[in-house]
């Protein structure tokens, strides 16, 4: 609708101004003001005056408005990325959370799991350790359960912000998180130079530029052009032709043409930085991303098939009377490297999606 409405400006951007319509009755006499007809100077009269802009000065305000309206273009492109970059981040943290509530459910059966095979093997002991390692394991049953409730919450608080993002009543969300590479430095750096906050910059640049060109037009003096027609009773009516001119003679004209070439320069310079920024931030964001692919490597490739290994071992150990007090012990300690692996592989995607919101393109 800003758009639309930027469209209309431009319409009217080279009208003139409105023109003065003037009508009069001069020398009205107190002794007979009814009277029309009792000399020369009676008369009744119709003015027309119009201002006209001096050259170039229409052009330039047209111009002005069509780089308003490619200022709105650059942010509607900005905000459009960012949408889809909250979307998607949204999905990711949907995915993220599903996943840490399908591990912590499974994590929870296997400690009753093995609660259960620990008190049917050890059921006629009546040792302190028994009791400390079904204690210790009920400890950590109850942590994980409290911990599942909070996922759920948060996974309804993310089905709503999508819902709210989209504009529709979203329930489930099909995540594709099939490896994705990220393309060199210096490709990312040459796409920054036409990041939307760039244009967007650039786009106040040129319309302070070309707010200083009609600075400059406005010392051209606008003459006014005048039409009367007068009438009079007893005598020939008659025509009035006169022009007027403004008179540019205080230095206003000459003072916000340098308020408008200091603002110039400013905003070249915030075009300067916004580049630097905009190259600065996805740099940041880069290393996050690559670092993120690297925890998820060292854990997924690294640690945990060894260690799944192990815990098969250690498994059956206690379905012989092992020690279940380490057992749960580690059971929460590969919980959470898992989890760290699946908020490490969501991190990467989320950052793909805030270099893309940035950019204001797909990777």
């Amino acid at each position: 609708m800003r758009i639309a409405a930027a469209d209309y400006t431009i319409e009217r951007a080279k009208n003139f101004d409105n023109p003065v319509l003037g009508l009069g009755i001069n020398d009205i006499r107190l002794d007979e003001p009814a009277n029309r007809s009792l000399e020369r100077m009676q008369t009744q009269s119709v003015k027309f005056s119009q201002k006209i802009p001096w050259f170039g000065k229409r052009d330039t305000k047209e111009a002005i408005k069509k780089t308003a309206k490619r200022l709105l273009f650059a942010s509607l492109k900005e905000a459009e990325s960012m949408l889809f970059a909250r979307i998607k981040q949204s999905a990711y943290r949907l995915w993220e959370t599903e996943r840490l509530i399908e591990i912590t459910r499974q994590t929870i059966a296997l400690t009753e799991q093995n609660i259960e095979l620990f008190e049917a093997y050890t059921a006629s002991s009546d040792s302190g350790n028994t009791h400390m390692g079904i204690m210790s394991a009920e400890l950590v049953k109850s942590r994980l359960k409290t911990s599942l409730k909070r996922l759920i919450a948060q996974k309804e608080r993310i089905l709503a912000l999508l819902s709210y993002l989209s504009f529709r009543d979203v329930r489930d969300v099909e995540v594709d998180l099939s490896y994705r590479n990220i393309p060199p430095l210096k490709d990312l750096i040459l796409m920054a130079k036409k990041s939307p906050i760039v244009k967007i910059e650039e786009a106040k640049e040129l319309i302070e530029n070309r707010r200083l060109d009609l600075s400059r037009l406005q010392s051209g003096i606008d003459p006014v052009v005048s039409l009367g027609y007068f009438q009079r009773s007893s005598y020939e009516d008659y025509i009035s032709i006169g022009i007027g001119f403004s008179l540019p003679i205080y230095g206003t004209e000459e003072s916000e043409v340098q308020e408008r070439r200091a603002l110039l320069l400013a905003q070249r310079s915030r075009v300067a930085d916004s580049k630097k920024r905009v190259v600065s931030k996805v740099k940041g964001l880069l290393a996050e991303a690559k670092s993120s692919q690297e925890i998820v490597n060292i854990i997924e490739n690294e640690s945990l098939p060894q260690i799944d290994h192990m815990f098969d071992l250690i498994r059956s150990d206690i379905a012989a009377g092992g020690d279940l007090y380490k057992f749960v012990d580690l059971v929460e300690q590969k919980l959470r490297l898992d989890a760290e692996a699946i908020s490490a592989r969501a991190k990467y995607y989320i950052t793909l999606a805030e270099i893309e919101a940035i950019l204001g393109e797909q990777l």
